[in-house]
């Protein structure tokens, strides 16, 4: 199939491509399952932040993190769930995240499986490690 056929680019494989609409956007949602999962994995991080405080605190003697290092949806959603959790404590949330969303995202796209046999076994050791990185003891 030629260009001039069916006015359309033909993709590598040979197929026609699929023509795009002018000014075409994603349809925008307020609400739903995704906002809300966000907003579970923030808050979760924030809690394994504050749960990791007291062992984590030697780490960030030196104070030199506050508040107003963060963004908003940190603040807005972290701060009133954990009022004594200090800037500090809070500074590892979004590490804790981007490991967490890292590892599923390649198990999801079946990234994960392509370097190894057994992704629950990874899984578990990143985990190890990221709740090791806290300095908090952990038992075999």
């Amino acid at each position: 199939m030629c260009r001039s056929e069916a006015g359309r680019s033909p993709t590598p494989g040979g197929l026609p491509a699929r023509p795009r609409r002018p000014r075409a956007r994603p349809p925008r949602t307020r609400g739903g399952a995704v906002p809300e999962a966000a907003r579970r994995v923030r808050t979760g991080s924030a809690g394994l932040a504050d749960a990791a405080w007291p062992y984590a605190e030697g780490l960030h003697a030196d104070g030199a993190i506050d508040w107003s290092d963060f963004e908003g949806s940190l603040l807005d959603k972290a701060r009133p769930a954990f009022p004594d959790l200090p800037p500090a404590g809070a500074a590892p949330a979004p590490r804790i995240r981007s490991h967490l969303r890292g590892l599923v995202s390649l198990e999801v796209y079946g990234h994960l499986r392509s370097q190894t046999v057994r992704p629950d076994k990874r899984f578990d050791q990143e985990l190890t490690a990221l709740v090791r990185s806290l300095n908090v003891p952990t038992t075999n």
